[in-house]
């Protein structure tokens, strides 16, 4: 029994590690005056709050005693299922997923992972003047607009309220 709760230590350990990742992140891009050192601070933060998601999954993993590697919140759901159990974490996660700060984050980061493609070329360009440039792709990713990019104040304000949501369902995990 005493090994479960060092799991489970390490569990919580790892998802606070990302929030204070994700927090130093959002420090640097506060503290950067060059554009893509900015941009760059402010994906990292991402990744490590969308990393705080994952880790807390298997957080959650460990405290219904699942044996899962890289749990979802679909399977744990199934995997509680069959057992004819409910996880209020599971329902609460999965409203913020479908519409709230975690849907943002989620959208953030697969922005991050993918480029951006424009809405529309402008009149002045054509398809076979594109064609024509060099496909360098450093410059093209320093040069592209950032402007789906979330600043780093919003991105302190999803990571505070992840905090606060991770407090609340950590409060309501209490074994009996």
């Amino acid at each position: 029994m005493a090994d479960k709760g060092r799991v489970a230590k390490y569990q919580a350990d790892r998802t606070n590690q990302k929030l204070y990742f994700c927090r130093l992140s959002c420090q640097a891009a506060g503290s950067s005056i060059d554009k893509q050192l900015y941009q760059a601070h402010c994906e990292t933060a991402i990744f490590h709050l969308y990393g705080t998601f994952l880790a807390f999954m298997q957080e959650l993993a460990q405290f219904y005693s699942l044996d899962m590697k890289a749990p979802t919140l679909a399977d744990i759901e199934q995997a509680l299922s069959a057992r004819t159990q409910v996880s209020p974490e599971v329902q609460r996660l999965q409203q913020l997923q479908q519409q709230g700060f975690l849907a943002n984050i989620e959208r953030a980061y697969q922005r991050c992972l993918y480029a951006v493609l424009p809405d529309q070329l402008s009149a002045s360009e054509s398809t076979d003047h594109i064609e024509d440039k060099p496909k360098d792709l450093i410059v093209n990713v320093v040069t592209l607009s950032n402007q789906w990019l979330p600043d780093e104040s919003t991105i302190r304000e999803w990571r505070q309220q992840f905090l606060e949501l991770i407090e609340q369902l950590r409060a309501g995990m209490v074994e009996f």
